[in-house]
C-alpha cells in the first residue's frame, strides 16, 4: 500500500476536516475482519467513510476492482456517486456513466450497480474477479447477494474485503451475521467486524444547543434543531435512525416473542404427554419436521427439528425414525398439499406410506393460524406463555424464521385498510409447521386416537416417484 496516498474529509463549505472517531475506525480496521460494517443512524458519516475507503482502495492498488451499489440504483447516484464522485478528486481519469464505471489514473475501476437479487443482478456479479465490494444500505440487499459478491473476493496483489453501511432493521440477516455475536467477532480476527454510530443517545434530553450536541452525538458537527426535529419523529422510527436500536419489530407477525421467555432448558417429559410430529414439505425449499409434546393444559414444547435443503424422503425416513421414542403414540400432520397427485400418478403423501407412515392433513386456515399462534406466545401477568422451544443445536432454524417472520408491506397509494393480511413468503417453512400444530392442539379435544405409526420399512427401491 502507498502511504502517500491522502483524501481528505470535508465540511459542507469544502473545508478539510479529521475523520470522526467511528469513521476512523472504520478505516484503521478494514481488512481486519473480512467483511466491516458501519450502522448508524441519520447524519453520523456513514456514506462519507465508505465512499473513502472505497477511494483508498482503489488508489493505494493498481488494477484494483470494486463492486459497489445499494438496491435501487436512482437512490444510489443521486446520494453516493454524488459524495464519491466529489471526494475522490484528482484521482479518477474518467467517469463511463453509460457503463456505470469509474476509472482511477492508476488503472483501479469501481464498477456500480443496481443490487437487487434478479437472476441478471446475480449473474453479472459472478462474473467480477473483485477486490473489494461496498454496498450502501446493506440492510436493503438480500443475503444471497452478498453471498455472491463474497464468493468473487479473488483479485490477488489485494486486501480482499468488503465494507458497507447501514441502518438498523431489526433481527434480519444482517443482524445476524453482523450484530449478534458483535462482542466475540470484535475482538479476533474473523469474518465480520461491526461499528455502530449514534445521532443522539438515548434518555438524553433534545438539544437546544449546538454545544450539548458535542455532549450526546456521535457527530458534534450536527446542528441542534436538525437532532430537535429527529427526536420529535414517532418512537418506533427514532429508535431505528437516532438511537440505531436493532430491535425493530415493526411489521413482525409475532412481535411477542423474546428468546429469554421463549426458549427453554431441555428437561425429560413425561410418556403419556401427546406428541406431535409436524410436516413441511420442501426440496428446492427446505423441508421442516417440528417434534412437539404437549401437557394436559395444552401447553406445548417444540423439542426437535428436522431442517434442510435437498433432502430425499428416503434420506428423511431414518431421521424420523431415530427421534421417536418407543412406548410413545405419535401424531402425524402435515401440509395439505403432500396430497396432491402429481403426473406419475403418486403424491409424496404415498411415497411416506411405502415406508409405514401416514399424514394426516393439517389445517391450513391461515388467518386463524396466526391469530392462534400469537395468543399461545402471549404471556399472562406472571410471565406465563403457552408454546415454548427447547434450546437444542437445530432450533436455531426456527428462531431465526420467527424473528425475521413479516407480514407483507404496504403497497405506495393503499391506505391501512387494505393492508395485507399475509407475510412474506419467504423462510417460513417452520413457521407453517408451528401454525399447522396450534391447530391441532386446539382441535384436540376429541379422545386420544391410536397411534397410526408404524415401524418403516427400511428398503431400496429401483424407482422413487418423488424422490427429487
Amino acid at each position: 500500500m502507498n502511504d502517500d496516498i491522502l483524501v481528505s474529509y470535508k465540511f459542507p463549505d469544502g473545508t478539510v476536516t479529521e475523520p470522526l472517531p467511528h469513521q476512523q475506525e472504520y478505516h484503521l480496521y478494514t481488512g481486519w475482519s473480512k467483511h466491516h460494517l458501519l450502522a448508524g443512524s441519520l447524519g453520523t458519516g456513514k456514506t462519507e467513510a465508505m465512499c473513502m475507503e472505497a477511494i483508498q482502495q482503489s488508489a493505494a492498488y493498481e488494477n484494483n476492482l470494486g463492486l459497489m451499489g445499494r438496491k435501487v440504483l436512482d437512490a444510489f447516484k443521486k446520494s453516493t456517486l454524488i459524495q464519491l464522485l466529489d471526494l475522490a478528486g484528482g484521482f479518477v481519469s474518467k467517469h463511463r456513466s453509460q457503463d456505470r464505471e469509474i476509472i482511477f489514473k492508476n488503472g483501479s475501476r469501481i464498477v456500480y450497480m443496481a443490487l437487487d437479487d434478479s437472476r441478471d443482478s446475480i449473474q453479472r456479479i459472478k462474473s467480477m474477479n473483485l477486490g473489494w465490494y461496498a454496498f450502501d444500505q446493506l440492510e436493503e440487499v438480500t443475503e444471497s447477494t452478498f453471498i455472491a459478491a463474497a464468493g468473487q473476493l479473488r483479485k490477488k496483489g489485494v486486501m480482499r474485503c468488503s465494507f458497507h453501511t447501514c441502518n438498523p432493521a431489526g433481527h434480519d440477516w444482517v443482524w445476524k451475521k453482523f450484530k449478534q455475536h458483535k462482542e466475540k467477532q470484535n475482538v479476533t480476527k474473523g469474518d465480520y467486524r461491526l461499528i455502530e454510530t449514534r445521532t443522539w443517545t438515548p434518555d438524553a434530553p433534545a438539544p437546544e444547543t449546538d454545544e450539548e450536541v458535542k455532549v450526546y452525538s456521535d457527530n458534534p458537527h450536527l446542528p441542534a434543531d436538525y437532532i430537535k426535529h429527529l427526536l420529535s419523529m414517532p418512537d418506533m422510527w427514532v429508535n431505528r435512525y437516532v438511537y440505531c436500536s436493532w430491535d425493530d419489530f415493526a411489521g413482525l407477525v409475532y412481535p411477542m416473542f423474546d428468546e429469554k421467555i421463549h426458549v427453554v432448558n431441555h428437561f425429560e417429559m413425561p410418556k403419556w404427554w401427546n406428541r406431535y410430529v409436524v410436516y413441511d414439505y420442501g426440496y428446492k425449499n427446505p423441508t421442516c419436521i417440528l417434534f412437539a409434546a404437549v401437557d394436559d393444559e395444552k401447553n406445548i414444547f417444540i423439542y426437535d427439528i428436522i431442517y434442510g435443503s435437498e433432502m430425499r424422503i428416503d434420506e428423511v425416513v431414518p431421521m424420523v425414525e431415530d427421534r421417536l421414542e418407543t412406548g410413545v403414540d405419535y401424531e402425524f400432520i402435515a401440509d395439505p398439499s403432500i396430497n396432491r397427485t402429481e403426473r406419475d400418478g403418486h403424491s409424496i403423501a404415498d411415497e411416506w406410506e411405502e415406508y409405514g407412515i401416514e399424514w394426516e392433513r393439517a389445517n391450513n386456515d391461515k388467518r386463524a393460524g396466526f391469530d392462534r399462534v400469537a395468543r399461545y406466545l402471549a404471556t399472562d401477568k406472571n410471565g406465563h406463555c403457552q408454546l415454548k422451544f427447547f434450546d437444542v443445536r437445530n432450533m436455531g432454524f426456527l428462531l431465526d424464521e420467527i424473528m425475521d417472520y413479516k407480514w407483507k408491506e404496504l403497497k405506495h397509494g393503499h391506505s391501512q385498510k387494505s393492508a395485507p393480511e399475509e407475510p412474506v413468503k419467504k423462510n417460513d417453512h417452520a413457521m407453517d409447521c408451528v401454525r399447522y400444530l396450534v391447530h391441532a392442539v386446539e382441535g384436540s379435544n376429541k379422545p386420544k386416537r391410536k397411534n397410526s405409526y408404524r415401524t418403516p420399512s427400511f428398503f431400496k427401491r429401483t424407482t422413487s416417484w418423488m424422490g427429487t
